[in-house]
């Protein structure tokens, strides 16, 4: 019985061994099956790692490459720039030389091209000035005049005067532009281009100055629009004819014209006036009437009429108007896409003209359009866009701040100026841009230097921590 018995416990000791070693091999295949498993996945993430750094270095290699393409297609264009500046100021001299020496030889041996009036008796050629106006004779006349540039252009540029050089430039566009320019009042200008768009209907030039003086004569009807319709036509990418559409359209009580226009205007980068063209045939008309050839440069700049930046001005104003109007019954995002268009439009005319005015028209045009973006999105808590605002709005106040200080500055350095300085002036300003061409003076750096190091000194005693 007992021996049965200790059979009975071996039997059940070794299947309990039995099932304890299947256990243990269950479980150390279950741990290796695991481990394998592991470690495919640390195979698979690593092969993963290596494929993901493989191609964060073709990414790395692929952009350093089109770094390196874009800086050789900088560089290309530098140089091209340069080229075609030098091109330009190449060919700007040879016409300059040879008009000069042409006007100054016929002003010389007043043998200027007589006409119909001219061929009526000896009389009419005896009112021909020999003396000639130099930069001088001009400050002197200025002086006797409270100033007054407009009564000196007059003085000197008579309305047989305009005749006179218009019948002998009567095929050039740009001419007949000056001489409105130069007319004694603002009927007989609108005389002059009238009859200049009959003779000269495709004329960028002329259409221009005929839309500008029939809105500053508050003449707008459907010829007016017309011809700002038709100067899109001519120059389809410059922003000028969209923005002289678009003041039409306000006045004519087309708003939605209006902004449609301002919209087309924003999407351009390009604004050109003619004004330069204005500028050189403006200098002819003095050339012929006596004045040397830097105080016909310098007279025709300096009273040259840029009434259209007034224009433009106020077409912003009124675009911005109908933001606010648009924010306040809650439709945001019409107001900011008008807001933009005209932070746009204030960037071209900014970068694209040549002189101050127009850096101050378009610095006020961004100004007014941020400042409304600004105002938008406060009310829409966007703390992103307001800081990328206010960026934009603190360089453009710094460049405000440096126009003041050229402008400043330059009283002192005109009143200075000789023959050289003021034809080196205008040509830099033709080349170049006015901002440009008074950083180069050396009056004016100094003073821009000076006005940048007070700036650090303020911003230096602002920030410093009180004691």
């Amino acid at each position: 019985m007992k021996r049965a018995t200790y059979i009975a416990a071996a039997v059940l000791f070794a299947a309990m061994v039995c099932i304890f070693a299947v256990a243990m091999k269950a479980i150390s295949s279950r741990n290796a099956q695991a481990a394998a498993a592991e470690r495919e996945r640390l195979v698979q993430t690593i092969l993963d790692l290596q494929g993901q750094v493989r191609h964060v270095k073709a990414q790395d290699k692929s952009s350093r490459q089109k770094v390196s393409q874009l800086q050789d297609a900088v560089v290309l264009l530098t140089e091209q720039r340069n080229q075609d500046r030098q091109v330009i100021k190449d060919l700007w001299a040879m016409l300059a030389t040879g008009t000069r020496r042409e006007k100054e030889a016929n002003i010389e041996d007043n043998k200027l091209t007589p006409t119909a009036k001219d061929r009526e008796g000896p009389a009419h050629l005896g009112e021909k000035k020999d003396a000639k106006y130099d930069v001088d004779a001009l400050k002197k006349m200025l002086a006797s005049s409270g100033g007054n540039l407009d009564a000196a252009v007059h003085q000197i540029v008579t309305a047989e005067a305009i005749d006179r050089t218009l019948q002998e430039h009567a095929g050039q566009p740009s001419y007949w532009a000056a001489a409105a320019s130069l007319a004694p009042d603002q009927a007989t200008a609108l005389e002059y281009l009238k009859e200049a768009a009959k003779l000269h209907p495709d004329s960028h030039a002329v259409l221009s100055a005929l839309v500008s003086a029939q809105i500053a004569a508050g003449q707008i009807d459907e010829s007016t629009l017309a011809y700002a319709s038709e100067l899109k036509r001519l120059d389809p990418t410059n922003a000028l004819g969209d923005c002289y559409a678009g003041q039409c359209q306000f006045q004519s009580g087309d708003i939605a014209g209006a902004l449609q226009s301002l919209a087309q205007a924003g999407a351009k980068g390009r604004f050109s006036d003619d004004r330069i063209a204005m500028l050189m045939a403006r200098r002819d008309y003095f050339l012929d009437e006596g004045l040397t050839d830097a105080a016909s440069l310098g007279l025709s700049a300096f009273t040259l009429p840029l009434e259209h930046l007034g224009m433009i001005r106020e077409f912003g104003n009124q675009s911005i108007e109908q933001a606010r109007s648009l924010a306040a019954g809650g439709r945001t995002d019409d107001a900011l896409k008008i807001a933009q268009d005209i932070s746009s439009v204030g960037r071209t005319v900014s970068s694209s003209g040549r002189f101050l005015v127009h850096d101050r028209v378009g610095i006020a045009l961004q100004q007014a359009g941020l400042t409304e973006q600004r105002q938008i999105y406060e009310a829409l808590g966007d703390a992103t866009q307001i800081q990328e605002i206010d960026a934009r709005l603190q360089a453009i106040q710094e460049r405000s701040a440096t126009i003041d200080t050229m402008v400043q500055g330059f009283g002192s350095v005109m009143a200075n100026m000789n023959e050289e300085d003021v034809a080196a002036y205008v040509d830099g300003t033709i080349l170049n841009g006015e901002f440009a061409t008074l950083q180069n003076i050396p009056e004016i750096a100094q003073a821009l230097q000076q006005a940048q190091t007070s700036l650090r000194k303020e911003s230096v005693q602002t920030t410093s921590p009180e004691m």
